[in-house]
């Protein structure tokens, strides 16, 4: 008996390894794979992209690697990515499946990691009118609030952590629900920070063994763990998207809510569905549009220089009577390069967000296997010395000339999984980055010796969203005159959040957009 156990184990393993060769076979190049598991024991837990950058400096552009059960394919390289990504879409536009993230911890409902199914593509045509271009150059008199009284705040706090993420849910919350966030501190606020928090961890690729091991979901609760956070961390989310949709559709504005919920999608979706829609929206701009200010900020006190040019533009096209509109984008080339530079210097997303392969393909002579996934290294493309002289340095002026159409600015994602809120994302950042910069003058503050504390322009978290580590800034009004203005426009700014919604349905309708609620 003993012996026949041994004899079939055998066979089990030569079996495997037969099925290993031919499943790595014709692969693109990369780390040498241990039986069974792979490359699992290689996959870092601490700035993940950073080795995957050594690993692509090492074996070219595209890299393989075997995380368990799953094929994962790097990408180095912006026009192997846009090839892939953008040009064959149709093939590259699932997720992996994210056993932590998306089965876990919010049950499906998360349209990030949604599969590009009829489900996906259902709430893509509900978002879809709210977001467009058109669509969102009619929020600005809510960016022209949520942003006067961000610098307003600014000039008796250096808190801008606390600000800018005030600033950035509070213009999706008004949006989304009809309501303001007017301090930052509100309990639904810190519940969606630690919504973030463990969304951006469990999102990670490599960070759950339950990923790379699916079967391992199979084991109840008290043997999981990660299942029993996961469930902890659902009713969380849940309940906060629950509350938040009640209170949109009893809002006496207009507001997205209201308009999804009279949408033909949204009869074919079930409440809680359709308050995921709602509140992934909501929350996004909470960790993205404020993480990128937190970085634009620590290129400023690392790179003071841009800051100098920066503002003599705002000096000569906007003068010192009035702050920074959009109406003054077209004449403002350096804050917009600005704009830019801060999305390529240090990307948000350094590892990329993975998409998954359809079936099979093959490029560059490799092959490419269905179901695998494929990371967009954002951290290897912006260094790409080829295309960014100097990468590790803040220099707004790469912007300001054309580029032979390779240069990394796929800042947003890729094909039909790109970022739909990013017309809204751009727009808050420009006016954020002119009025700040017309407004003040950043600077690190004084340290014990009496010289100016510094910062670690490479000191990022780990997570999905990489945030700069916490720094300090000094925010000193450019003059006595800044000041006064910034009072004034802040004291005679329209504040009623009914009445500016309103008036953002008037400007859609006015420009032919339809409008339900």
């Amino acid at each position: 008996m003993a012996l026949l156990i041994f004899g079939s184990l055998i066979i089990l393993i030569v079996l495997r390894l037969i099925y290993e060769y031919h499943r790595d076979r014709g692969l693109p190049p990369g780390l040498q794979r241990l039986p069974f598991i792979g490359n699992i024991h290689q996959v870092p837990q601490v700035l993940p992209w950073r080795t995957f950058h050594q690993w692509s400096e090492k074996y070219g552009p595209i890299v393989s690697a075997q995380f368990g059960r799953q094929t994962v394919i790097f990408i180095s390289d912006s026009t192997i990515a846009r090839e892939l990504l953008d040009k064959r879409g149709s093939l590259y536009s699932d997720r992996p499946r994210m056993v932590m993230a998306h089965e876990n911890l919010q049950k499906g409902m998360n349209i990030l990691f949604q599969q590009y199914d009829d489900c996906f593509r259902l709430h893509q045509r509900m978002e879809a009118p709210v977001l467009s271009p058109r669509s969102s150059a009619t929020y600005y008199p809510i960016q022209d609030l949520e942003s006067k009284q961000l610098l307003h705040e600014l000039l008796s706090s250096n808190d801008f952590s606390l600000h800018l993420e005030r600033y950035s849910i509070s213009l999706l919350y008004s949006l989304a629900y009809g309501f303001r966030v007017e301090t930052g501190n509100e309990q639904d606020v810190e519940d969606a920070r630690r919504i973030l928090r463990n969304f951006s961890d469990a999102s990670r690729v490599g960070n759950w063994i339950v990923d790379a091991i699916p079967i391992l979901n199979y084991l109840p609760k008290c043997l999981a763990s990660w299942k029993r956070l996961a469930e902890e961390f659902f009713q969380i989310e849940s309940k906060l998207h629950m509350r938040n949709m009640k209170k949109g559709l009893q809002s006496a504005a207009w507001n997205w809510t209201k308009e999804f919920s009279l949408s033909t999608q949204a009869q074919l979706m079930s409440p809680l569905e359709l308050a995921y829609d709602i509140g992934i929206m909501a929350d996004a701009g909470l960790d993205t549009t404020s993480t990128v200010m937190k970085i634009f900020l620590l290129a400023a006190l690392s790179y003071p220089r841009f800051v100098k040019v920066a503002q003599c533009e705002l000096d000569r096209v906007v003068g010192p009577d009035r702050l920074p509109s959009f109406g003054d984008r077209e004449n403002l080339p350096y804050i917009a390069a600005v704009v830019e530079e801060t999305l390529r210097w240090r990307s948000i997303v350094p590892g990329g967000v993975p998409h998954a392969v359809r079936k099979e393909d093959t490029y560059m002579g490799y092959r490419i296997p269905k179901g695998a996934i494929i990371v967009p290294l954002h951290w290897s493309m912006s260094l790409k010395a080829s295309q960014f002289e100097d990468p590790l340095a803040f220099r707004p002026e790469r912007w300001l000339t054309p580029s032979d159409g390779d240069r990394f600015n796929s800042f947003f994602g890729y094909g039909r999984r790109i970022c739909p809120g990013r017309h809204i994302a751009r727009n808050s950042l420009l006016l954020l980055v002119a009025r700040i910069l017309w407004a003040f003058d950043v600077r690190s503050p004084m340290g014990p010796d009496g010289n100016p504390v510094a910062v670690d322009d490479m000191d990022f978290s780990s997570g999905f969203v990489s945030v700069p580590a916490p720094f300090q800034a000094v925010f000193a009004p450019r003059s006595e005159h800044a000041r006064s203005i910034v009072e004034r426009e802040w004291d005679s700014t329209p504040k009623d959040i009914d009445q500016l919604m309103d008036s953002v349905r008037e400007r859609q309708q006015s420009v032919g957009l339809g409008v339900r609620a």
